[in-house]
């Protein structure tokens, strides 16, 4: 199939893949969008007074560590032993990093459903914002067709629990870095070019120019 591209045709195979650069810049611009909302978010929901219960946890075991701390000012050793044998700060410390997990949570909740859910549904590529600018559309191999809606849905809660929520319990704010790293990973093990994501949902990104869908 022909399709124009800076006023020039160029052949195209019906549905072809992405170039990888491509994917790339797709997928960096989405994350950096979504690390920009997420610290905006972080930000606001750490001022109201659902941050209230973690600022009052952390400011209590904040107290007990400084007290600690010029007990034993000059022994880090001690320092360690008296705060690990303290079960007051131990538990201080386990509900200010709880109540803080899931402040943050909700803001990658936030963060992520107007880029991965609220986007991708209200245009016809079904694609991110990265996509959309890079020019790259989510094709359903079963249907031979453009993305379902529950298919979008199903990519967000993937990326929403495992991706983000679940990387993020063990690696932190690192998250946003070790993702690309994971995705690009995945991406060059297979012929399409396809992330676990796509594979579970039955998904793969196609230039947009080459769609051809049966409906």
């Amino acid at each position: 199939m022909k399709a124009t591209v800076n006023g020039r045709q160029i052949e195209l195979e019906p549905n072809s893949k992405p170039y990888l650069l491509k994917r790339i810049i797709a997928d960096g611009f989405d994350i950096f969008l979504i690390f920009a909302l997420f610290l905006t978010f972080t930000m606001l929901i750490m001022k109201t007074p659902l941050a209230e219960t973690y600022h009052r946890h952390f400011d209590q075991y904040t107290a007990i560590e400084n007290e600690v701390k010029e007990a034993h000012a000059s022994d880090p050793d001690a320092i360690e032993a008296a705060l690990q044998s303290n079960s007051e700060y131990q538990d201080e410390w386990f509900a200010a990093n709880l109540y803080g997990y899931l402040l943050k949570a909700a803001a990658c909740f936030l963060a992520e459903m107007p880029v991965l859910l609220l986007v991708p549904l209200l245009n016809r590529r079904r694609a991110t914002p990265g996509k959309l600018m890079s020019g790259i559309m989510a094709f359903s191999e079963r249907r031979q067709s453009r993305m379902t809606w529950y298919q979008a849905l199903f990519r967000f809660l993937f990326v929403l629990l495992i991706d983000s929520l679940g990387l993020y319990l063990i690696t932190g704010i690192l998250t946003f870095l070790l993702v690309p790293v994971l995705r690009l990973t995945q991406m060059l093990l297979n012929k399409k070019n396809k992330t676990i994501c796509d594979f579970l949902t039955g998904v793969t990104m196609i230039d947009a120019l080459s769609y051809d869908g049966v409906n």
